[in-house]
């Protein structure tokens, strides 16, 4: 046990020797250079994702300010089959016009459809919303994301309830 712990300690040494090189006193060896301690943030940093085209669009545009009138809505309890409909309105706050670039439901059992053309200043907008409870029971909660030029560039709008078995 003793030979074996032994020949692996010189085989440590000797490697350690070999790979640190040696320059035997030699006045044409080349100069130690240490390796850098850090390395450039960009090669640490992935690169960034690509904006989807949607959002690009709204950055692209002057930006403006928005006022929800309400940001969540709960229909309370519908039996199961059930099409909730709701309106979510806005007011265009800015000084600049507002432009919703995409309106996204969380699931396909929800659907919306909104102001498809630019809102002044001072006008309002909409959003509706329905959703089809048929397949569903129990709480239910959905959600609608809505990109635009405004702070941000996105709002989530929510709906929520509770689906009861139909009768």
């Amino acid at each position: 046990m003793k030979k074996i712990l032994s020949f692996c300690m010189a085989a440590i040494v000797g490697l350690g020797l070999y790979s640190c090189g040696s320059d035997n006193g030699s006045a044409d060896a080349a100069p130690a250079v240490a390796a850098p301690t850090t390395t450039p943030t960009s090669a640490n940093t992935p690169p960034a994702p690509a904006k989807p085209p949607h959002q690009e669009q709204a950055e692209a545009m002057s930006p403006t300010t928005v006022e929800w009138y309400e940001e969540t809505y709960n229909y309370g309890q519908v039996p199961s089959g059930t099409v909730v409909a709701h309106r979510f309105s806005f007011k265009n706050t800015g000084d600049q016009p507002l432009k919703l670039t995409k309106v996204k439901p969380s699931c396909g059992c929800t659907t919306p459809e909104w102001s498809q053309e630019e809102i002044a200043p001072g006008a309002e907008g909409f959003i509706d919303v329905k959703f089809n409870s048929a397949g569903k029971s129990g709480m239910q909660n959905k959600s609608i994301t809505v990109t635009g030029n405004f702070a941000n560039f996105n709002k989530i709008l929510k709906i929520s309830g509770e689906v009861t078995a139909a009768e």
